[in-house]
């Protein structure tokens, strides 16, 4: 293939090491398909390291887990809950595959009581639900002023089980998220709120099993300051590093492709499209497989600090418009270039001592690492 994608699971194991020597009861978040690198790669490195908790986006991509898991024999072993929006009409499913659905809305809550009421089912329903909190991030999760008829509708449905044995909701957490874990003063604010609204549950005696708050920068910033029962790791999983400097993990990933033309290209001549990419001198010219199309962030052209691929361990200037299938590399100063030779997009190869990292790739395009990494469309 001209355009590869590689997974270190070596790399994963020793970063999966890293986070339980932190908080040993993990959550492994592979939403939106494993951060784009497949679930269906992911998921048996997570289960051949141990790992049985896993959070997902949507019900579809239970789903999928849920039949990888079955072809592994691992169904009765492991839980799958979801971390976005379940819709009231997918809700049956959910419930007969035992998904664990987060809870962020009042609407959302009694859209789904009404379902459960309304399912005719001569089996006992149970439901089982994560409780969000919105501990200032503002995106998903209760507020403390609405927690208080939350708490009451979910006595009166439990207690109304006890009678007629029609549907419970199991609640299997409370948890949040924290919106700027390098920022102390804000953190310890949302911590403070989020301990507050659990005390509301714990006075109200509305059992729960599991409290988590732990994403993996709040993990890597505080270590096990906020470790709670779970914490939830997506992005530290892959080696994408979770904070402004580097925690010491492993890239896990390698995005290779390959030089198909080479061309002599004078000084003040064109490559690409437009008229940006003017020579300055009398350059060799690589073209590289790979475009926009692949997911290679078209931000990242024409950058004062030049944004670079690598060829035989030496760095090639981009040239030019990054075009949909291919770009434009100067290989003026690297020797013994031909066409066929593979060229370094992301990652780290053992025998060169240069690498270029997901973080460094997302300086250039002015995004961050998991906006790089899930837009590479690489089978």
């Amino acid at each position: 293939m001209l355009v590869n994608l590689k997974i270190n699971n070596s790399s994963i194991k020793k970063n999966l090491e890293k986070i339980r020597s932190i908080n040993k009861n993990v959550i492994c978040v592979i939403k939106d398909d494993a951060y784009g690198l497949k679930i269906e790669k992911i998921l048996p490195i997570l289960i051949k390291n141990n790992f049985n908790y896993f959070a997902v986006a949507y019900l579809e991509e239970a789903m999928k887990v849920f039949k990888i898991l079955k072809k592994l024999d691992k169904k009765n072993s492991c839980n799958v809950m979801t971390l976005n929006y379940v819709e009231p009409q997918k809700l049956e499913i959910a419930i007969k595959n035992g998904f664990e659905i987060t809870v962020f809305s009042k609407k959302q809550f009694y859209d789904y009581i009404d379902i459960l009421n309304n399912l005719k089912n001569n089996v006992c329903l149970r439901l089982r639900i994560h409780i969000k909190i919105n501990s200032g991030m503002n995106r998903l999760g209760f507020d403390e002023n609405e927690v208080f008829e939350i708490i009451k509708e979910i006595k009166k449905i439990n207690s109304e089980f006890l009678k007629d044995k029609k549907f419970k909701l199991e609640i299997i957490s409370i948890f949040s998220h924290i919106s700027e874990a390098e920022n102390k003063t804000e953190t310890e604010k949302q911590v403070k709120k989020f301990e507050k609204i659990l005390k509301i549950f714990d006075d109200n005696e509305i059992k729960y099993k599991y409290r988590h708050l732990q994403a993996s920068p709040l993990l890597f910033k505080y270590e096990k300051k906020y470790n709670y029962d779970f914490c939830r790791v997506g992005m530290a999983i892959y080696g994408l590093e979770p904070l402004s400097y580097d925690v010491g993990l492993e890239n896990a990933i390698l995005v290779e492709s390959k030089i198909i033309n080479i061309r002599e290209v004078k000084k003040d001549e064109k490559v690409s499209y437009g008229n940006k990419g003017i020579l300055k001198r009398d350059s060799k010219v690589g073209i590289v497989a790979i475009g926009y199309a692949h997911g290679l962030p078209k931000q990242i052209e024409n950058k004062k600090n030049c944004a670079y691929v690598l060829v035989n361990d030496k760095k090639a200037n981009i040239l030019g418009e990054i075009c949909m299938d291919m770009i434009f590399i100067d290989l003026t100063d690297i020797q013994d270039v031909k066409i066929g030779d593979e060229v370094l997009i992301v990652g780290n190869k053992k025998s060169w001592k240069n690498k270029i990292t997901l973080r460094q790739m997302a300086k250039w395009a002015n995004t961050i690492q998991d906006d790089v990494l899930t837009n590479f469309k690489i089978d």
